[in-house]
């Protein structure tokens, strides 16, 4: 393999870097890779239509599965060009047959639903490996990538349905008008109500915009492919250290031969004062820092055995029991305390639960008694007067929603709305009295939302009739 003569830069690449490397490959030579591929494939499939012209569904498949011929065409191109050939048309008619023959029950039967297809294809036929040592081959050149390869080979498929049917989109506007007769016919003939029974003219015309949409992609494929098996190799042996030699021994030219010449012949001067390895070895290990030396102390013997004292055994295991218990008893105390609401809801027996905590907040407005004034009808009509009316009915609102909540026992939250607030009160009854609380509630919504002001006359009116306990307006 002739690394000199790369046409591409070979570096380590990252996984769907070494993708994009293999997609500018099949760029820089794209209509030559398209013309290989329909080459290889063009006239068996050109047959294989003629025989199954009743059945295009079937032709589909039978042109899918024999794509990876197209796809050893392609790959045929962009390698030969990586490393700087360019193949003849002779060479590239003497490679079909070969792309149909080599190894044809294995590629396509036994391996045809292969994910790794694109990588290991590149395996079979630039390397020329078969059996063990292809099972071994394609077990590394896969290790780093294979799942952006599963992806991308996934994807194609999508990719040329979609593309296929944007095929189809374009020839449907280029169609001239009153050409499509034949088309509209077949539209109007198909039965929506049985979907899969399309019309032939346009079950043909949809397998073979898919099928030019297989070839665009399949091409890109392979080439992102082999991108990734001359990525992997790169890694695995080392590529772009080669080159990086042989570009430093092209600079260095004869000047390197010569001082290697000059070392050898003085490593050959030397060689008779060189001992033998053996001599070297027992001399260093004759040294005194490589002497073994022995100290045997004598350890007295416990009169109540080897070991610790049972005694102790026994007081270890005690303290260790101990601390198991505080543990646990600690552990559970833990537990609760950290779950004491729960006991204490279940201590109240048949009691009426504690009640939900008070709104203080709704809608945005402070509701809280807090933040009332003592007599809300008379601050409302006297904010009302001054012409500060979107405060004066808010003030009358608030009033109301809050001695409902404080008063009446209606249980408002602070994420209900005016409409929720309303069916709260309404729900309660006659108590927290719903025919005023709706008429506020309407005045209210039209300044809010609407921005219509009330008359004078219905704002005096809301403010005299406060029917909560409190002074009136007017």
């Amino acid at each position: 393999m002739q690394l000199d003569r790369v046409t591409a830069e070979i570096r380590p690449r990252s996984d769907w870097e070494a993708v994009d490397l293999g997609f500018a490959m099949v760029r820089r030579s794209f209509w030559r890779c398209i013309a290989v591929w329909w080459l290889a494939l063009g006239v068996p499939m050109a047959l294989a239509g003629c025989l199954l012209w009743q059945y295009p569904l079937v032709f589909l498949v039978v042109f899918w599965w024999c794509k990876p011929v197209g796809s050893r065409m392609v790959l045929f191109e962009i390698s030969r060009r990586l490393f700087g050939e360019e193949p003849g048309w002779r060479a590239i008619w003497r490679e079909i047959p070969r792309a149909w023959v080599r190894r044809f029950f294995y590629r396509l039967l036994w391996a045809r639903f292969s994910p790794w297809l694109p990588v290991t294809m590149a395996v079979e036929d630039l390397e020329g490996l078969r059996g063990k040592l292809y099972q071994q081959r394609c077990g590394q050149v896969v290790r780093r990538g294979e799942g952006v390869v599963m992806w991308l080979y996934l994807i194609s498929d999508i990719a040329a349905a979609w593309l296929g049917l944007g095929i189809l989109g374009l020839l449907m506007m280029l169609i001239p008008e009153g050409q499509a007769s034949a088309w509209q016919l077949a539209v109007e003939s198909w039965d929506p109500e049985v979907p899969w029974d399309l019309p032939e003219i346009i079950t043909r015309t949809v397998v073979g915009c898919v099928i030019v949409g297989m070839s665009l992609t399949d091409a890109f494929v392979t080439g992102g492919g082999f991108g990734v098996y001359i990525n992997n190799r790169t890694w695995i042996e080392g590529w772009d250290v080669e080159l990086a030699f042989r570009r430093m021994a092209q600079r260095l030219g004869k000047g390197a031969v010569l001082v290697i010449s000059l070392f050898m012949v003085c490593q050959f001067a030397r060689a008779e004062e060189v001992r033998m390895p053996h001599e070297v070895i027992q001399e260093v290990k004759a040294d005194e820092a490589f002497k073994v030396h022995t100290v045997t102390d004598k350890v007295p013997k416990n009169s109540s055995g080897s070991g610790l004292p049972v005694e102790w055994v026994g007081t270890l295991m005690q303290l260790f029991a101990i601390c198991a218990v505080v543990l646990l008893v600690g552990g559970i105390g833990w537990v609760i305390w950290k779950n004491r609401h729960l006991f204490l809801m279940g201590s109240r027996g048949g009691k009426e639960p504690l009640p939900a905590p008070k709104a203080r907040v709704v809608l945005g407005m402070e509701v809280a008694a807090d933040s009332l004034p003592v007599d809300v009808p008379s601050a409302a009509w006297a904010l009302w007067r001054q012409g500060r009316h979107q405060e004066a009915l808010g003030l009358l609102y608030r009033g109301a929603i809050s001695r409902v909540i404080e008063s009446g026992g209606v249980e408002i939250q602070e994420s209900d709305t005016e409409g929720d607030c309303l069916r709260r009160v309404e729900k309660v009854g006659a108590a927290v009295h719903p025919g005023y609380f709706r008429g506020i509630t309407g005045a209210w919504s039209q300044l809010a939302y609407a921005g219509v002001s009330p008359r004078d006359e219905q704002v005096e009116a809301l403010c005299r009739e406060w029917p909560f306990g409190e002074g009136r307006g007017g």
